[in-house]
């Protein structure tokens, strides 16, 4: 199965307050879909340990975001997780926990 097909590129926007939310929403969909890759993939195709340590890389540097910053994060998780099904939805919904954000 190729990325493009197991990661649907689809537009979410969504305000917070007044802001248009957009681009950081859609790097926050990157972030959502590498974790699922990593997560998902078979040790066959990815390394486990190689898996673990890009998710602990991808949690060090979201845990330096500003408290505000963070809650944009997990509130975008959230609204992200609708665009997935199953196990993959339930995962995007617990990545904020997962990451170390709360």
């Amino acid at each position: 199965m190729t990325l493009l097909k197991r990661f649907p590129i689809r537009r979410i926007d969504f305000i917070v307050g007044k802001e248009s939310v957009t681009q950081s929403h859609h790097l926050i969909k990157v972030i959502a879909d590498m974790a699922i890759f990593l997560e998902f993939t078979d040790e066959n195709s990815l390394n486990p340990d190689a898996a673990v340590e890009m998710m602990e890389h991808i949690a060090a540097e979201l845990q330096l975001l500003k408290n505000d910053e963070k809650i944009r994060v997990i509130d975008s998780f959230a609204e992200i997780a609708k665009a997935y099904r199953g196990d993959e939805s339930d995962f995007v919904k617990a990545l904020p926990d997962t990451l170390g954000l709360r």
